[in-house]
């Protein structure tokens, strides 16, 4: 496989992205970072094969000069939008860390931009939504009733406030429930939306289900807890770190092991292997886009 990535953003989230490219063969990968650090190859921890190079690049005027097959986007999420829109004609093809992009002005709709940029671009765009990988497997191992009742939980030690909580976490709630789900979003009704400095809570109908979604972030916490709960059946996700690598498996109601692959790293190699499918792009935006709708009205919600 000879074929040029980009990776832009290659620190944070941008570690798990780089890990799954590894693997994924791509035999060129250029890193563009912040800020321009001479050591940044050296001091990577993961293991390249002799067919793989890295490249360091200065900054984003290099990398437009260039063409890639692929570019990868963990920049800060106010820089996601404006880093598409330079690199847009250094690629056809994107894949975007979490949320695509969102934009704090009053004037500003991220649903209608987010429809804009996704439908009738000459890029492909996917957004990296690790949840769809976990819903996915666990339709594979267990039949999923109608869900009447769902509820999501996510305690990380991020470093967001307030509505930022949000922003940063209601796509994995979202996408979650609508792959599991596959609804369309005829309609949705705000119940209640609660906010604190570290913590965001709403609830919701969505069509006929009542959501409740519950968000805790705190730079001091050591590890991250992620639970939810269908209908009656509580998923409490186990992860385990060895060697970069995570070991991952839902506890259902407290008894019951279910092994299942790493989401992230699952949904990462899905997209770089079929960033070419026009299916798997359809469903990818689909779910940005009404995951966008619903998340502009409730972090907009007084």
């Amino acid at each position: 496989m000879v074929n040029k990535v980009l990776l832009l953003g290659p620190s944070g989230i941008g570690q798990a992205h780089l890990r799954e490219l590894i693997k994924s063969k791509f035999s060129k990968i250029y890193l563009l970072g912040k800020k321009f650090k001479a050591n940044r190859i050296k001091n990577l921890k993961f293991k390249l094969s002799k067919n793989i190079k890295l490249f360091n690049i200065k900054n984003i005027s290099e990398a437009k000069k260039k063409k890639f097959n692929l570019i990868s986007i963990c920049s800060p999420t106010n820089l996601h939008y404006q880093h598409i829109n330079i690199l847009k004609n250094s690629s056809n093809f994107f894949i975007i860390e979490k949320p695509l992009f969102w934009i704090k002005k009053k004037y500003v709709s991220n649903f209608e931009m987010t429809k804009k940029i996704l439908i009738n671009n000459k890029n492909k765009i996917f957004v990296n939504l690790p949840m769809i990988s976990l819903a996915n497997q666990l339709m594979r191992k267990k039949k999923i009733p109608k869900i009447k009742n769902f509820a999501f939980s996510y305690f990380t030690n991020g470093k967001n406030t307030y509505e930022d909580i949000a922003v940063d976490l209601l796509p994995h709630a979202l996408s979650l429930f609508f792959q599991l789900t596959k609804k369309n979003l005829k309609n949705f009704n705000i119940v209640k939306v609660s906010k604190s400095k570290f913590k965001w809570k709403c609830k919701i109908r969505i069509d006929e289900c009542d959501c409740v979604f519950s968000f805790k972030q705190d730079i001091k916490r050591i590890t991250s807890k992620l639970s939810f709960r269908i209908n009656n059946d509580l998923y409490l996700r186990k992860q385990v770190e060895i060697d970069n690598n995570y070991i991952f498996k839902l506890i259902k109601n407290k008894k019951k092991v279910i092994r299942l692959k790493n989401p992230m790293s699952d949904y990462l190699q899905y997209l770089m292997k079929s960033f070419k499918s026009q299916l798997i792009l359809k469903n990818n935006n689909h779910i940005t886009i009404i995951s966008a709708k619903v998340s502009e009205k409730l972090i907009n919600f007084k």
